[in-house]
């Protein structure tokens, strides 16, 4: 008996181990059944294009005149005359606008009198003078001389000073007037006619049309790479096909306080007319240099200390990873130098989830 019930459970045991194996086999195939079906990871591509420079790219800014020039008056009053509005054209002694000018008339009217007088009192003093000189020494005595030559210094010294005066009284008088010192068109308005404005403060704002900068605002990065002698390529935002080249002019010393950019002012060789004051313009940085491809910077893989990307096999479909020698790193994106041929299709999203030999489906905008 005893032995019949060990046999029993020795075969219910067997059982039971036989089915377990088979259902681990069958969720073993179904899982490699899976794997072979399983669809083609989408992924976006971008074709590989080396460049005979090394681009930095492009940045948006705009035209601003190179001298502008703010006109004030030095004295404070009250505008009775401004003669020009925004975009006037003006030329060398062009009037920009007039001061109530009573006062000054007055002083100078003032100094003109004081003149007078004291060239009338240095003719008596000179005359004296002469006087004396003649009755010296049969009639007249030295000290009346001496007198009378000291009279004559002092009156002659009276008139220069008010010869002085004049011409500060009448400079005063020519201040209340606001003239052009350069061609070019008036840009800014800053006093209404009534209004008193402080001496300094700006009337009327003057840009010359000889010379004009492009205006950009550059990252810190693009500073420090670039230098300060780059050729830049300038072109107008709303028609590409006008363009002009210059070359740095000058850095803000400076960062924006929240953008942290610095302002780079390119002077324009040869401006086109259609690049007028505030017009958006592009400006393209070449460098000469090794050929380099630029890509986003989702592209970049790291493979231990290496970095590669994932580039897709146009035959089958299917990823590789290639490593790459990276020759800089910008904001956005980074440049490769070796590593890759024109022509590849490196894939720039999702890489992080990919492996060699994975089959993928290129999606819509990638390049094929």
């Amino acid at each position: 008996m005893t032995i019949r019930l060990a046999a029993s459970r020795s075969r219910a045991a067997f059982g039971v181990s036989a089915a377990v194996l088979a259902a681990f086999f069958l969720i073993g195939c179904q899982g490699e059944d899976e794997a072979e079906e399983r669809p083609p990871r989408p992924v976006r591509t971008v074709a590989v294009s080396f460049n005979p420079d090394d681009t930095y790219g492009s940045l948006v800014g705009e035209i601003r005149p190179r001298t502008e020039t703010s006109f004030s008056f030095r004295q404070g009053g009250e505008i009775r005359e401004r003669d020009v509005e925004v975009g006037d054209l003006v030329e060398v002694g062009t009037v920009l606008a007039r001061l109530d000018a009573e006062d000054a008339q007055d002083a100078v009217r003032k100094a003109e009198a004081n003149l007078f007088s004291a060239q009338a009192q240095s003719q008596n003093a000179e005359t004296e003078r002469a006087r004396q000189q003649q009755l010296y020494p049969r009639t007249s005595t030295r000290q009346a001389l001496e007198a009378a030559t000291a009279q004559a210094s002092m009156a002659q010294a009276g008139v220069d000073a008010a010869q002085a005066g004049l011409r500060i009284a009448q400079t005063n008088l020519d201040n209340r007037v606001l003239k052009a010192n350069a061609a070019g068109v008036v840009t800014a308005i800053g006093g209404e006619v009534g209004q008193v404005v402080g001496g300094g403060q700006m009337v009327v704002r003057v840009a010359q049309l000889g010379t004009r900068d492009a205006v950009f605002q550059v990252p810190e990065a693009t500073i420090q790479t670039t230098g300060g002698d780059a050729r830049v390529d300038v072109q107008l935002l709303s028609n590409p096909n006008i363009k002009a080249t210059g070359t740095v002019r000058e850095i803000s010393p400076t960062a924006d306080p929240i953008t942290r950019n610095f302002t780079v002012r390119v002077g324009l060789d040869t401006a086109p007319d259609e690049f007028r004051f505030g017009s958006a313009v592009r400006g393209t940085i070449q460098f000469s240099g090794e050929p380099a491809a630029r890509l986003p910077i989702a592209a970049l893989f790291s493979q231990g200390d290496q970095s590669a990307v994932w580039i897709v096999d146009a035959a089958n479909s299917t990823t590789k990873l290639v490593p790459v020698e990276v020759h800089r790193f910008d904001a956005m994106d980074f440049l490769v130098t070796k590593g890759l041929s024109s022509g590849d299709n490196v894939v720039v999203a999702g890489v992080q989830q990919l492996r060699p030999g994975m089959p993928v489906r290129l999606l819509e905008g990638s390049a094929e």
